[in-house]
Protein backbone atom coordinates (compact mmCIF):
# COMPACT_ATOMS: atom_id res chain seq x y z
CA UNK A 1 0.00 0.00 0.00
CA UNK A 2 1.32 3.55 -1.17
CA UNK A 3 1.24 6.39 0.60
CA UNK A 4 -1.83 7.50 -1.98
CA UNK A 5 -4.01 4.98 -1.47
CA UNK A 6 -6.76 4.80 0.93
CA UNK A 7 -6.63 2.70 3.90
CA UNK A 8 -9.89 0.28 4.67
CA UNK A 9 -11.84 2.37 7.31
CA UNK A 10 -11.37 0.20 10.88
CA UNK A 11 -14.87 -0.04 11.24
CA UNK A 12 -15.38 -2.22 8.27
CA UNK A 13 -13.42 -4.50 9.80
CA UNK A 14 -14.79 -4.87 13.22
CA UNK A 15 -18.45 -5.21 11.65
CA UNK A 16 -17.20 -8.20 8.89
CA UNK A 17 -15.61 -9.75 12.22
CA UNK A 18 -19.16 -9.26 14.13
CA UNK A 19 -20.92 -10.96 11.31
CA UNK A 20 -18.68 -14.19 11.36
CA UNK A 21 -19.01 -14.33 15.56
CA UNK A 22 -23.22 -14.24 14.78
CA UNK A 23 -23.41 -17.11 11.95
CA UNK A 24 -21.07 -19.15 14.00
CA UNK A 25 -22.89 -19.15 17.40
CA UNK A 26 -26.12 -19.38 14.80
CA UNK A 27 -24.94 -22.53 13.83
CA UNK A 28 -23.98 -24.03 16.77
CA UNK A 29 -26.94 -23.13 18.51
CA UNK A 30 -28.82 -25.27 15.69
CA UNK A 31 -26.43 -27.87 15.99
CA UNK A 32 -27.12 -28.04 19.68
CA UNK A 33 -31.06 -28.20 19.13
CA UNK A 34 -30.66 -30.85 16.75
CA UNK A 35 -29.36 -33.46 18.99
CA UNK A 36 -31.53 -32.30 21.90
CA UNK A 37 -34.40 -33.38 19.50
CA UNK A 38 -32.31 -36.72 18.87
CA UNK A 39 -31.74 -37.63 22.52
CA UNK A 40 -35.26 -36.64 23.51
CA UNK A 41 -36.55 -40.31 22.25
CA UNK A 42 -39.62 -42.41 23.50
CA UNK A 43 -36.07 -44.92 23.83
CA UNK A 44 -34.35 -42.43 26.04
CA UNK A 45 -37.25 -41.40 28.11
CA UNK A 46 -37.72 -45.39 28.85
CA UNK A 47 -34.55 -46.01 29.80
CA UNK A 48 -34.52 -42.79 32.46
CA UNK A 49 -37.82 -44.14 34.18
CA UNK A 50 -36.63 -47.65 34.01
CA UNK A 51 -34.22 -46.68 36.53
CA UNK A 52 -36.25 -45.43 39.42
CA UNK A 53 -36.02 -46.42 42.50
CA UNK A 54 -39.39 -47.47 42.71
CA UNK A 55 -42.08 -49.09 40.33
CA UNK A 56 -44.54 -47.59 38.11
CA UNK A 57 -46.57 -48.56 35.48
CA UNK A 58 -49.59 -46.87 33.48
CA UNK A 59 -52.31 -48.57 31.75
CA UNK A 60 -55.63 -47.83 29.96
CA UNK A 61 -58.98 -48.06 31.52
CA UNK A 62 -58.92 -51.63 29.80
CA UNK A 63 -55.57 -52.50 31.64
CA UNK A 64 -53.88 -52.48 28.57
CA UNK A 65 -50.22 -51.45 30.08
CA UNK A 66 -48.73 -48.07 28.22
CA UNK A 67 -45.82 -48.00 30.33
CA UNK A 68 -43.80 -50.12 33.04
CA UNK A 69 -40.19 -49.93 34.17
CA UNK A 70 -37.92 -52.53 35.31
CA UNK A 71 -38.87 -52.44 39.06
CA UNK A 72 -42.80 -52.90 38.53
CA UNK A 73 -42.07 -56.03 36.15
CA UNK A 74 -39.62 -57.26 38.66
CA UNK A 75 -41.62 -56.81 42.13
CA UNK A 76 -45.04 -58.26 40.27
CA UNK A 77 -42.87 -60.75 39.07
CA UNK A 78 -41.40 -61.90 42.45
CA UNK A 79 -45.31 -62.14 44.15
CA UNK A 80 -47.20 -63.62 40.68
CA UNK A 81 -44.76 -65.53 38.88
CA UNK A 82 -45.61 -62.93 35.42
CA UNK A 83 -44.42 -59.75 34.71
CA UNK A 84 -47.10 -56.51 33.89
CA UNK A 85 -49.53 -58.03 30.98
CA UNK A 86 -52.58 -56.50 32.01
CA UNK A 87 -52.53 -53.95 35.04
CA UNK A 88 -55.95 -54.30 35.69
CA UNK A 89 -56.15 -58.28 36.52
CA UNK A 90 -52.60 -57.70 37.85
CA UNK A 91 -54.27 -55.63 40.70
CA UNK A 92 -57.04 -58.20 41.10
CA UNK A 93 -54.41 -60.94 41.77
CA UNK A 94 -52.62 -59.01 44.13
CA UNK A 95 -55.58 -58.52 46.16
CA UNK A 96 -56.38 -62.72 46.14
CA UNK A 97 -52.72 -62.81 47.08
CA UNK A 98 -51.67 -63.87 51.12
CA UNK A 99 -48.01 -65.27 50.42
CA UNK A 100 -45.99 -67.25 48.03
CA UNK A 101 -42.13 -67.24 47.63
CA UNK A 102 -41.41 -65.62 50.98
CA UNK A 103 -43.33 -62.97 49.77
CA UNK A 104 -46.61 -61.98 52.51
CA UNK A 105 -49.47 -59.74 52.39
CA UNK A 106 -49.12 -57.61 55.04
CA UNK A 107 -51.98 -56.95 57.27
CA UNK A 108 -50.81 -56.04 60.35
CA UNK A 109 -52.35 -53.37 63.08
CA UNK A 110 -49.08 -51.41 62.82
CA UNK A 111 -49.66 -51.04 59.11
CA UNK A 112 -53.52 -50.33 59.12
CA UNK A 113 -52.93 -47.82 61.85
CA UNK A 114 -50.78 -45.62 58.83
CA UNK A 115 -52.53 -46.62 55.91
CA UNK A 116 -54.98 -43.18 55.01
CA UNK A 117 -57.54 -42.62 53.88
CA UNK A 118 -57.45 -44.40 50.54
CA UNK A 119 -56.02 -47.46 51.64
CA UNK A 120 -59.55 -49.69 51.95
CA UNK A 121 -58.78 -50.04 47.88
CA UNK A 122 -55.98 -48.12 46.43
CA UNK A 123 -53.26 -49.34 48.68
CA UNK A 124 -51.48 -52.58 49.11
CA UNK A 125 -48.61 -53.94 51.65
CA UNK A 126 -46.23 -56.67 50.51
CA UNK A 127 -42.92 -57.69 52.39
CA UNK A 128 -40.20 -59.44 50.37
CA UNK A 129 -37.71 -62.26 51.34
CA UNK A 130 -34.91 -59.73 51.33
CA UNK A 131 -36.35 -58.30 54.31
CA UNK A 132 -37.88 -55.16 52.54
CA UNK A 133 -41.59 -54.10 52.32
CA UNK A 134 -42.82 -52.43 49.27
CA UNK A 135 -46.65 -50.61 49.10
CA UNK A 136 -48.62 -50.77 46.20
CA UNK A 137 -51.24 -47.94 44.97
CA UNK A 138 -53.30 -47.71 42.39
CA UNK A 139 -54.81 -44.33 41.54
CA UNK A 140 -56.68 -42.41 38.47
CA UNK A 141 -55.27 -40.08 36.28
CA UNK A 142 -58.35 -37.68 36.19
CA UNK A 143 -56.56 -34.74 34.57
CA UNK A 144 -55.25 -36.56 31.75
CA UNK A 145 -57.45 -36.88 28.30
CA UNK A 146 -57.60 -39.73 27.63
CA UNK A 147 -58.20 -41.48 30.79
CA UNK A 148 -55.29 -43.71 32.28
CA UNK A 149 -53.84 -45.12 35.51
CA UNK A 150 -50.93 -44.89 37.59
CA UNK A 151 -49.94 -48.09 39.61
CA UNK A 152 -47.10 -47.52 42.05
CA UNK A 153 -44.32 -49.51 44.10
CA UNK A 154 -43.25 -47.94 46.81
CA UNK A 155 -40.24 -49.07 49.54
CA UNK A 156 -41.52 -47.59 52.70
CA UNK A 157 -39.15 -49.97 54.81
CA UNK A 158 -37.75 -47.71 57.06
CA UNK A 159 -41.01 -45.68 57.33
CA UNK A 160 -42.90 -49.08 58.30
CA UNK A 161 -40.09 -50.01 60.96
CA UNK A 162 -40.76 -46.45 62.69
CA UNK A 163 -44.35 -46.88 62.22
CA UNK A 164 -44.30 -50.14 64.29
CA UNK A 165 -42.19 -48.89 66.95
CA UNK A 166 -44.60 -45.84 67.18
CA UNK A 167 -47.61 -48.39 67.27
CA UNK A 168 -46.09 -50.39 69.78
CA UNK A 169 -45.19 -47.80 72.01
CA UNK A 170 -48.86 -46.55 71.89
CA UNK A 171 -50.33 -49.80 72.63
CA UNK A 172 -47.77 -50.23 75.73
CA UNK A 173 -49.05 -46.60 77.05
CA UNK A 174 -52.61 -47.28 76.58
CA UNK A 175 -52.03 -50.89 79.05
CA UNK A 176 -50.59 -48.25 81.44
CA UNK A 177 -53.31 -46.35 81.56
CA UNK A 178 -55.72 -49.12 81.64
CA UNK A 179 -53.49 -50.48 84.55
CA UNK A 180 -53.57 -47.08 85.70
CA UNK A 181 -57.44 -47.25 85.60
CA UNK A 182 -57.41 -50.45 87.43
CA UNK A 183 -55.42 -49.42 90.37
CA UNK A 184 -57.16 -45.86 90.91
CA UNK A 185 -60.59 -48.55 91.13
CA UNK A 186 -58.65 -50.75 93.50
CA UNK A 187 -57.40 -47.81 95.66
CA UNK A 188 -60.91 -46.76 95.95
CA UNK A 189 -61.73 -50.63 97.22
CA UNK A 190 -59.03 -51.02 99.38
CA UNK A 191 -60.12 -47.22 101.41
CA UNK A 192 -63.27 -48.49 101.79
CA UNK A 193 -62.05 -51.96 103.68
CA UNK A 194 -59.77 -50.09 105.24
CA UNK A 195 -62.51 -47.92 106.75
CA UNK A 196 -64.59 -51.16 107.53
CA UNK A 197 -61.76 -53.00 108.98
CA UNK A 198 -61.13 -49.63 111.12
CA UNK A 199 -64.59 -49.28 112.23
CA UNK A 200 -65.02 -52.94 112.84
CA UNK A 201 -61.66 -52.84 115.22
CA UNK A 202 -63.09 -49.89 116.66
CA UNK A 203 -66.38 -51.43 117.53
CA UNK A 204 -64.81 -54.91 118.94
CA UNK A 205 -62.52 -52.56 121.45
CA UNK A 206 -65.56 -50.62 122.73
CA UNK A 207 -67.44 -53.94 123.21
CA UNK A 208 -64.48 -55.52 125.08
CA UNK A 209 -64.63 -52.39 127.34
CA UNK A 210 -68.03 -52.54 128.22
CA UNK A 211 -68.52 -55.63 128.99
CA UNK A 212 -65.19 -55.64 130.83
CA UNK A 213 -66.60 -52.69 132.45
CA UNK A 214 -70.01 -54.04 133.14
CA UNK A 215 -68.19 -57.36 134.24
CA UNK A 216 -66.56 -55.26 136.93
CA UNK A 217 -69.43 -53.26 138.55
CA UNK A 218 -71.46 -56.90 138.75
CA UNK A 219 -68.88 -58.13 141.03
CA UNK A 220 -68.24 -55.42 142.90
CA UNK A 221 -72.09 -55.02 143.58
CA UNK A 222 -71.73 -50.99 142.23
CA UNK A 223 -74.06 -51.36 139.46
CA UNK A 224 -76.50 -48.90 139.73
CA UNK A 225 -73.92 -46.71 140.58
CA UNK A 226 -72.40 -46.50 137.40
CA UNK A 227 -75.65 -46.70 135.34
CA UNK A 228 -75.23 -43.31 133.64
CA UNK A 229 -71.45 -44.19 132.32
CA UNK A 230 -71.89 -47.49 131.21
CA UNK A 231 -75.57 -46.52 129.59
CA UNK A 232 -73.60 -43.67 127.47
CA UNK A 233 -70.16 -46.85 126.79
CA UNK A 234 -73.24 -48.93 125.33
CA UNK A 235 -74.87 -46.11 123.86
CA UNK A 236 -71.69 -45.16 121.86
CA UNK A 237 -70.57 -48.69 121.14
CA UNK A 238 -74.41 -49.16 119.29
CA UNK A 239 -74.38 -46.18 117.18
CA UNK A 240 -70.79 -47.62 115.96
CA UNK A 241 -72.13 -51.23 114.95
CA UNK A 242 -75.26 -49.05 113.02
CA UNK A 243 -72.53 -47.34 111.14
CA UNK A 244 -70.79 -50.49 110.21
CA UNK A 245 -74.52 -51.72 108.94
CA UNK A 246 -74.03 -48.91 106.36
CA UNK A 247 -70.33 -49.70 105.39
CA UNK A 248 -70.38 -53.29 105.27
CA UNK A 249 -72.79 -53.71 103.19
CA UNK A 250 -73.98 -55.44 99.54
CA UNK A 251 -73.09 -53.12 97.09
CA UNK A 252 -76.48 -53.42 95.29
CA UNK A 253 -77.99 -51.48 97.73
CA UNK A 254 -78.14 -47.94 97.53
CA UNK A 255 -75.70 -46.07 100.15
CA UNK A 256 -78.62 -43.65 100.79
CA UNK A 257 -80.88 -46.27 101.48
CA UNK A 258 -78.74 -47.64 104.20
CA UNK A 259 -77.66 -44.81 105.94
CA UNK A 260 -81.13 -43.59 106.32
CA UNK A 261 -81.88 -47.04 108.09
CA UNK A 262 -78.66 -47.00 110.10
CA UNK A 263 -80.28 -43.20 111.37
CA UNK A 264 -83.58 -44.54 112.20
CA UNK A 265 -81.61 -47.11 114.52
CA UNK A 266 -80.24 -44.03 116.15
CA UNK A 267 -83.53 -41.96 116.32
CA UNK A 268 -82.16 -39.30 113.87
CA UNK A 269 -83.41 -38.22 110.56
CA UNK A 270 -81.38 -37.35 107.38
CA UNK A 271 -82.65 -34.33 105.04
CA UNK A 272 -81.28 -34.57 101.41
CA UNK A 273 -81.36 -31.22 99.35
CA UNK A 274 -79.91 -31.40 96.04
CA UNK A 275 -78.95 -33.13 93.19
CA UNK A 276 -76.58 -36.18 94.91
CA UNK A 277 -72.62 -36.78 93.79
CA UNK A 278 -72.93 -38.85 91.28
CA UNK A 279 -69.50 -41.36 89.96
CA UNK A 280 -68.37 -44.15 92.30
CA UNK A 281 -65.37 -42.54 94.18
CA UNK A 282 -67.09 -38.94 94.66
CA UNK A 283 -70.20 -40.70 95.79
CA UNK A 284 -68.31 -42.93 98.00
CA UNK A 285 -66.34 -40.05 99.49
CA UNK A 286 -69.94 -37.96 100.05
CA UNK A 287 -71.54 -40.71 101.86
CA UNK A 288 -68.18 -41.65 104.12
CA UNK A 289 -68.83 -37.56 105.45
CA UNK A 290 -72.60 -38.05 106.02
CA UNK A 291 -71.77 -40.69 107.99
CA UNK A 292 -69.26 -39.67 110.31
CA UNK A 293 -71.26 -36.49 110.86
CA UNK A 294 -74.06 -38.86 112.00
CA UNK A 295 -72.33 -40.16 114.22
CA UNK A 296 -70.68 -36.85 115.58
CA UNK A 297 -73.93 -35.34 115.89
CA UNK A 298 -75.92 -38.20 117.70
CA UNK A 299 -73.37 -38.77 119.50
CA UNK A 300 -71.90 -35.23 121.01
CA UNK A 301 -75.00 -33.63 120.53
CA UNK A 302 -77.74 -35.52 120.83
CA UNK A 303 -79.16 -34.29 117.47
CA UNK A 304 -82.11 -35.96 115.67
CA UNK A 305 -82.11 -33.86 112.48
CA UNK A 306 -78.99 -33.86 109.95
CA UNK A 307 -79.54 -31.37 107.12
CA UNK A 308 -77.09 -31.84 104.05
CA UNK A 309 -77.27 -29.64 101.29
CA UNK A 310 -74.97 -30.43 97.63
CA UNK A 311 -74.54 -27.42 95.04
CA UNK A 312 -72.41 -27.23 92.17
CA UNK A 313 -69.45 -25.87 92.35
CA UNK A 314 -66.44 -25.17 90.28
CA UNK A 315 -64.49 -27.93 91.74
CA UNK A 316 -67.35 -30.22 91.50
CA UNK A 317 -69.80 -30.55 94.27
CA UNK A 318 -70.17 -28.13 97.55
CA UNK A 319 -71.35 -30.28 100.64
CA UNK A 320 -72.12 -28.45 103.64
CA UNK A 321 -73.91 -30.99 106.41
CA UNK A 322 -75.36 -29.36 110.04
CA UNK A 323 -77.60 -30.58 112.45
CA UNK A 324 -79.97 -29.59 115.31
CA UNK A 325 -78.38 -31.01 118.13
CA UNK A 326 -78.06 -28.67 121.56
CA UNK A 327 -73.95 -28.88 122.15
CA UNK A 328 -72.54 -25.28 122.09
CA UNK A 329 -68.86 -25.60 120.21
CA UNK A 330 -66.44 -23.18 120.02
CA UNK A 331 -63.44 -25.02 119.35
CA UNK A 332 -63.42 -28.69 117.41
CA UNK A 333 -60.80 -31.36 118.55
CA UNK A 334 -60.76 -33.51 115.87
CA UNK A 335 -61.06 -37.98 116.87
CA UNK A 336 -59.87 -40.65 114.80
CA UNK A 337 -63.09 -40.26 112.70
CA UNK A 338 -63.12 -37.05 111.91
CA UNK A 339 -59.06 -37.46 111.22
CA UNK A 340 -59.72 -40.60 108.84
CA UNK A 341 -62.17 -38.56 107.04
CA UNK A 342 -60.21 -35.75 106.68
CA UNK A 343 -57.28 -37.66 105.28
CA UNK A 344 -59.31 -39.88 103.15
CA UNK A 345 -60.92 -36.62 101.45
CA UNK A 346 -57.91 -35.21 101.00
CA UNK A 347 -56.36 -38.39 99.12
CA UNK A 348 -58.92 -38.29 96.64
CA UNK A 349 -58.41 -34.32 95.83
CA UNK A 350 -61.24 -33.04 98.30
CA UNK A 351 -61.05 -30.24 100.91
CA UNK A 352 -62.50 -30.26 104.61
CA UNK A 353 -63.68 -27.64 106.60
CA UNK A 354 -64.90 -27.89 110.46
CA UNK A 355 -67.04 -24.82 111.39
CA UNK A 356 -68.13 -23.89 114.82
CA UNK A 357 -71.28 -21.58 114.50
CA UNK A 358 -74.71 -22.39 116.34
CA UNK A 359 -73.10 -26.27 116.56
CA UNK A 360 -70.62 -28.14 114.45
CA UNK A 361 -70.95 -27.60 110.61
CA UNK A 362 -69.09 -29.65 107.73
CA UNK A 363 -68.06 -28.03 104.37
CA UNK A 364 -66.62 -29.58 101.81
CA UNK A 365 -65.33 -29.60 98.14
CA UNK A 366 -65.44 -32.85 96.43
CA UNK A 367 -64.03 -33.08 92.79
CA UNK A 368 -66.63 -34.44 90.17
CA UNK A 369 -65.24 -37.72 88.41
CA UNK A 370 -65.59 -36.30 85.19
CA UNK A 371 -63.31 -33.71 85.86
CA UNK A 372 -60.69 -35.14 84.30
CA UNK A 373 -56.76 -35.07 85.79
CA UNK A 374 -57.04 -31.55 87.44
CA UNK A 375 -59.84 -32.87 89.25
CA UNK A 376 -58.92 -35.94 90.74
CA UNK A 377 -55.06 -35.65 90.90
CA UNK A 378 -54.31 -37.52 87.74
Amino acid sequence: MTANENPAPLFVLQGLMLVLVSTRLIWMLRKTRERGRKLMTPGSIRETIDYLPGGICFSTPSGRPVLANRKMNELCYRLTGHTVINAHALWEELRLFQSADGCVRLDEPWINANRGDSAAEGSMFFSFPDGSIWRFRKEELSDTAPQYFQYEATDISELCRYSKELYESNRRLAEQHERRQNLLTNIVDINHKKEILSLKMWIHDNLGRCILTTKQHLSGGALSEHIPHLGELWGNTIRGLAGLTLVDTDGDVSPEIELQKAADMIGCYISFRGERPVGRRTERLFYAMVREALTNAVRHAGANLLDVSIEPSPMGYRVEISDNGNAQVSLVTEGNGLSNLRRRLEQEGARLEVKCADGVVLVAELPAEGGGVSAWGE
